[in-house]
């Protein structure tokens, strides 16, 4: 849950960027502003859920009939960051027996009530003092009059001009201008565009960047409005001059809703934009801040998000035990190695035989359609590939988007054997053939991935600066003793070092090449191989 709201931070920064570069893009071609700032708010909250878990189902080949292939929109992104190796759903929050997914995902159900609450008090509130406010015609449009609120339009769905009663004082030029404005507001819908960006505010609360693009929201939909006064034939002095004496009377301001006053400094800034005149260079900069808001929208939609959070950490509901069925059974990691998922109480469990690197089971949480998260460990990962006849044929298992198993599912006759294979190999105590060659290989530390696994070669290319270091630590090989199989299958060599031993557990296929290998020192923190 950490992670991926930091996932969501980081999509709605670089959105925002975006935003603000087509925003000054719109300004210097003198266009609406206020849509790249909507599109950013709503991409801020949609963008991180769809590439965390939804696919694409593609269309199937013209020379066979069904459906095709799905996208996992996350398999499709390119950008991977830390983000996706953070881990902390089982950190104990201050000593208690809360994890931080719970506890996130707590806040944030919280934020989003109390910003409910506080939606639900405004309209309340701004109800109430309707009741004392009176309905009047002001240049043939009917207003609200207040004794101190607006001059704003209230409602989302069916809004409404408010004036105050000191505007009826004032010029009817001034008077003209001011609900020229307004209706402007209500023209262009603009209550529906501040409601929708409250949704995803209210949705996605605790994300700072989307109050700063809604406060960037806000002061588009103002300009715009300007712009819209101003082409329709208003003029520009007098229009200004209005604007700079309703910013100087004291009204009380309705929150979240459009209002011609505003900020002093705000104020300046609208007045500056309507008395601007393009640059000479105007089409090459904003064709340049385009592309640049391009780009960061695209960043924003190739950054790798953690594997298939948050759907599961807030799903409610849970597939049936009949659903479950089809995934059960054993699937073939190696001849005396395999995985066994079962089912009990709406949820899979998944068992692994002679494998150190999953010592216990673990538990499946139903993402979407035959794809699950691992509870625990947001990096990884499950889904399952089902046949014709609706059971799964193999089972995939990635981490941080990266496949790291696929095995095919295998009959209870074929798996009886392979756990036969490993208890018997467990009880001879007799390694592999080819299991001292392995090791001496191993021991010679080569940068070629020659004799090995490709998945083992794949590690040690990516460990070679930390396993150098270990190594150079722990001290060039005396000797070696092989001291048996261990638990898993895997034959267990002590090595004697100049600084210390270190024990070696490894796995060798039957063609004699190192399928994996595992080392431990007590002197130093070995990589994984």
């Amino acid at each position: 849950m950490i992670a991926w709201m930091l996932y969501a931070l980081l999509v709605a920064l670089a959105l925002a960027a975006a935003a603000f570069m087509a925003e000054r893009a719109a300004k210097g071609r003198g266009a609406r502003t206020r849509w790249a700032w909507l599109v950013s708010m709503l991409g801020s909250l949609a963008l991180p859920v769809l590439m965390a878990g939804a696919s694409i189902q593609l269309p199937g080949g013209l020379a066979r009939t069904g459906p095709g292939p799905s996208l996992v929109l996350r398999e499709a992104t390119s950008i991977r960051t830390p983000l996706t190796q953070i881990h902390l759903d089982d950190v104990p929050v201050y000593g208690l027996s809360v994890n931080t997914d719970g506890a996130a995902a707590g806040l944030w159900i919280a934020a989003s009530t109390l910003m409910l609450t506080t939606l639900s008090m405004g309209m309340l509130v701004t109800s109430r003092r309707r009741r004392g406010w009176r309905s009047t015609t002001v240049h043939g449009e009917r207003v609200w009059v207040a004794s101190d609120t607006g001059p704003a339009v209230i409602g989302f769905l069916r809004p409404h001009i408010v004036l105050p009663e000191w505007l009826l004082g004032m010029s009817p030029a001034q008077q003209s201008h001011a609900l020229a404005h307004e209706r402007s507001h209500l023209e262009a819908r603009d209550p529906l565009v501040i409601a929708v960006a409250l949704v995803v505010l209210t949705l996605m609360p605790w994300n700072g960047a989307l109050w700063w693009q809604f406060s960037r929201l806000r002061r588009a939909i103002e300009m715009d409005c300007d712009a819209r006064v101003i082409r329709s034939g208003c003029d520009v002095s007098a229009y200004c001059e209005t604007l700079l004496h309703v910013g100087q009377q004291k009204s009380k301001r309705l929150p979240w809703l459009p209002a011609m006053s505003d900020s002093v400094s705000f104020l300046e800034l609208r007045i500056r934009q309507m008395l601007r005149r393009p640059g000479k260079w105007v089409r090459g900069s904003t064709a340049a801040l385009l592309c640049l808001s391009l780009g960061m929208a695209v960043f924003a939609a190739q950054v790798t998000p953690p594997d298939a959070l948050p759907l599961h950490a807030l799903s409610m509901a849970a597939p049936d035990q009949g659903v479950l069925d089809r995934y059960t059974g054993f699937y073939q990691i190696s001849p005396m190695s395999l995985v066994h998922v079962t089912q009990a109480d709406g949820s899979l469990s998944v068992h692994i035989t002679g494998q150190m690197a999953a010592p216990k089971p673990f538990q499946l949480v139903h993402v979407r359609d035959d794809q699950f998260a691992v509870r625990g460990n947001d990096a990884l990962a499950v889904r399952f590939m089902v046949d014709a006849s609706g059971r799964a044929a193999r089972l995939i298992a990635t981490q941080t988007g990266r496949v790291v198993l696929d095995r095919p599912r295998i009959d209870d006759v074929t798996a009886l054997r392979v756990n036969d294979a490993l208890a018997t190999r467990i009880k001879a105590q007799k390694p592999f053939a080819g299991s001292e060659k392995a090791l001496r290989l191993l021991l010679d530390d080569p940068d070629s991935g020659a004799g090995m696994s490709p998945e083992l070669a794949r590690e040690r290319r990516e460990q070679k600066a930390a396993r150098e270091r270990y190594l150079t630590r722990i001290g060039p090989v005396r000797s070696y003793t092989f001291t048996g199989v261990n638990e898993f299958g895997s034959d267990t060599y002590l090595v004697h070092r100049q600084n210390g031993d270190e024990t070696i557990m490894l796995v060798v296929d039957e063609d004699g090449t190192l399928a994996s290998a595992v080392r431990y020192s007590p002197l130093a923190s070995p990589p994984d191989s």
